[in-house]
């Protein structure tokens, strides 16, 4: 399984805060170790990665500031798995737009329950980062 495939199932099953915080940081990550992957300054989608990779780091950081976000990982990466995904670039931009808009609806109905101001925020800001790596890798940004 590849790290973007793997990131989409813990997301999908991820219940309650602290599991879909846990879930969202791993995927920010996931996101950023796949983009770096596939940055090639020749191929035509290497600017839109390279700003997603800023908002998935982005989305990273402020979820880094959650308090409910749990101080160790729930599901450590498997042994062998799959760096980078497969495929060529214009899959894994794809993939990678599908996963931002997954976790953008994940992080806002978590931002809606969440009780302590904090989380609230974490939430929203890494959701608005979601957002941006899904219209900079579909064109439907501004």
């Amino acid at each position: 399984m590849t790290r973007l495939a793997t990131a989409r199932d813990h997301l999908e099953h991820a219940e309650g805060l602290t599991a879909t915080l846990d879930a969202a940081h791993d995927a920010f990550e996931n996101m950023l170790a796949v983009i770096r992957a596939h940055e090639d300054p020749d191929d035509g989608l290497f600017i839109p990665l390279v700003m997603a990779a800023a908002s998935a780091a982005d989305g990273r950081n402020a979820l880094a500031f959650a308090p409910s976000l749990p101080p160790n990982r729930l599901h450590p990466p498997a042994a062998g798995e799959e760096p980078s995904g497969a495929g060529p670039a214009r899959e894994i931009a794809r993939q990678l737009a599908v996963l931002g808009e997954m976790l953008a609806t994940k992080l806002t109905k978590a931002a809606q329950s969440a009780q302590d101001p904090a989380d609230r925020a974490a939430c929203t800001d890494a959701a608005r980062s979601a957002r941006d790596i899904h219209a900079l890798l579909t064109g439907s940004g501004p």
